[in-house]
C-alpha cells in the first residue's frame, strides 16, 4: 500500500552484564518476562521500564527486584517495512 508502513516488533533478550549496562547507559526500556519451558513466547510479568541496577542475581527495574535466574528481559527492537 502506498504511504503506510508497517512496523514489526521484535526483542532482544538481556542474558549478560553487558546488554544489562547497554539496555541501562541507552536508558532503553526492559521489559520483565516468565517463560515456561514448553511455551515459546513467554508471559509479559511487568511493563517494566529504566534498568536501575544489578547483580548477579537480579536486576532493579523502575524500583522493583526481579531475580535473573527465573525472568527474562527483553528490549523491543521495532523495524519499519516499506
Amino acid at each position: 500500500m502506498i504511504g503506510i508502513e508497517l512496523l514489526t516488533t521484535k526483542h532482544k533478550i538481556l542474558e549478560s552484564d553487558t546488554d544489562l549496562l547497554l539496555a541501562a547507559l541507552a536508558q532503553f526500556k526492559v521489559s520483565v518476562w516468565y517463560q515456561a519451558e514448553p511455551d515459546p513466547i513467554g508471559h509479559l510479568m511487568d511493563y517494566g521500564g529504566l534498568v536501575e541496577g544489578y547483580t548477579p542475581e537480579s536486576i532493579k527495574i523502575a524500583g522493583a527486584l526481579f531475580n535473573r535466574e527465573h525472568f527474562e528481559f527483553r528490549v523491543s527492537l521495532r523495524t519499519s517495512h516499506k
